[in-house]
């Protein structure tokens, strides 16, 4: 009976090394920078969700007897997504929230949708994230912002879809418990007045949310720091040199993730022949691609294929744009900053350009057009070491001077900035 005891105490004590142990590890490793600042703990991931809600705004319709009347926009709540970084050694965070629901009113006749879209964050910690510590940020964010308003009162009732890009300022506090973060933030959004066309010929001045409040968790996962013992020592030195000088360095690789493109430009079609659709929604696509890494040069050459498009359907007005593009990019790295590698390079493309457009069931234009394209390249990578069989990037694409024209006076706009926050990079020679 005494042994069976003891062997229950000893049980006990080694699960509570045990659990110690993992708990004592997890903040280890959540807090790696705290020790060294080093490139393998420049960056960690991180991933979690939080709900935003929104305060203030107002907007103006036609009523049943042709006046113009106030309705204010009352707060929503919706739930994100979070895909990220802390970087800089806990002194940056660099994120995505992608809205998981979207919220619509019906009142008085109206139908309206409006929320952020994909929201791009970058964040400044004065004093580092550290554990069992509340830490203030400050920042701003690229928020792009969609308001469709449908009157019921009007026979072609659906308004344009606004679609403007906001740069609020950030405030907030970050609670750290080990691999945990905890978060308070606050949005300014400072620019919150926005024309928008009631009827095809009546604009009016509408009120967007000012304030924006959300409460956040996300998970911190070390990916780089098991790699930083053979670095120390200079072995991960030795290995590159022997792989480059044999050329195994020098290989395929493949990309995937998730771009949004931004439609920019004016179009002086809809300026002249309705004034009323004054812009395009962003467009959400996957992003694939093939590409060869050359390791002396440090050079990047890649081919990408993409199909997105956007649409409209304004006060009787459809239109429709889509754009199939086959892209070779070359892109040179520029440095390397304790494993931050930003690139830069042109890109060349074999486009087909589409634009369709009906006016109350009645169809006036069904345009292609095949063409050559160019552009610029710009992102960075997390790249700890230069024989990782993985690692994370960021891809910006700008497209200019990519007009479709539409008669000898006027044309439609497919100039894009592609953004893509994370895509994974896999080299499959370097797994095996």
């Amino acid at each position: 009976m005494k042994l069976q005891l003891n062997n229950k105490y000893k049980m006990k004590k080694s699960a509570q090394l045990f659990l110690l142990i993992i708990i004592s590890t997890q903040v280890v490793i959540s807090q790696a920078y705290i020790n060294k600042q080093s490139r393998h703990r420049f960056a960690q991931l991180s991933m979690g969700v939080d709900v935003e809600t929104n305060y203030g705004g107002a907007t103006k319709y036609l009523n049943e007897n042709g006046g113009i009347q106030n309705l204010d926009l009352p707060s929503t709540y919706i739930p994100r997504f979070l895909i990220g970084g802390t970087h800089f050694w806990g002194h940056a965070d660099f994120y995505i929230a992608i809205p998981l629901l979207r919220s619509q009113i019906e009142e008085n006749n109206q139908i309206i949708q409006y929320l952020r879209g994909v929201e791009t964050v970058f964040k400044y910690y004065p004093w580092r994230i550290e554990n069992d510590r509340v830490t203030p940020y400050i920042g701003f964010s690229v928020a792009p912002f969609y308001f469709e308003q449908t009157n019921q009162n009007l026979i072609y009732g659906n308004g344009p879809e606004l679609n403007h890009t906001n740069f609020p300022l950030l405030g907030g506090i970050t609670y750290n418990s080990g691999n945990h973060l905890f978060e308070f933030g606050v949005a300014w959004n400072y620019t919150n007045k926005q024309d928008y066309y009631i009827t095809r010929t009546e604009k009016e001045s509408i009120i967007t949310p000012p304030i924006y409040m959300n409460l956040s968790y996300r998970y911190l996962l070390e990916t780089t720091l098991s790699a930083e013992q053979e670095w120390e020592s200079g072995r991960t030195q030795e290995i590159t040199e022997k792989l480059a000088n044999q050329g195994k360095l020098d290989g395929f690789y493949l990309g995937a993730g998730l771009s949004s493109a931004f439609w920019l430009g004016k179009n002086s079609y809809n300026e002249t022949e309705k004034p009323y659709i004054e812009g395009y929604t962003t467009s959400i696509m996957p992003d694939f691609s093939l590409g060869y890494y050359f390791h002396n040069s440090d050079i990047n050459i890649a081919l990408g294929y993409r199909d997105y498009g956007t649409s409209t359907n304004t006060y009787g007005a459809a239109q429709s744009l889509n754009r199939q593009s086959v892209v070779l990019e070359l892109t040179k790295y520029l440095l390397d900053y304790h494993g931050f590698a930003p690139f830069l390079g042109p890109s060349i493309s074999y486009e087909n350009l589409s634009f369709d457009e009906s006016y109350e069931g009645q169809k006036l234009n069904d345009i292609s057009d095949d063409r050559i394209g160019y552009g610029l390249t710009f992102g960075w990578d997390i790249r700890p070491n230069r024989i990782q069989s993985w690692l994370l990037r960021t891809n910006l694409r700008w497209f200019p001077s990519m007009d479709v024209d539409i008669n000898n006076k006027s044309s439609v706009s497919f100039n894009n900035l592609e953004f893509n926050f994370i895509q994974l990079i896999i080299y499959p020679d370097r797994m095996f």
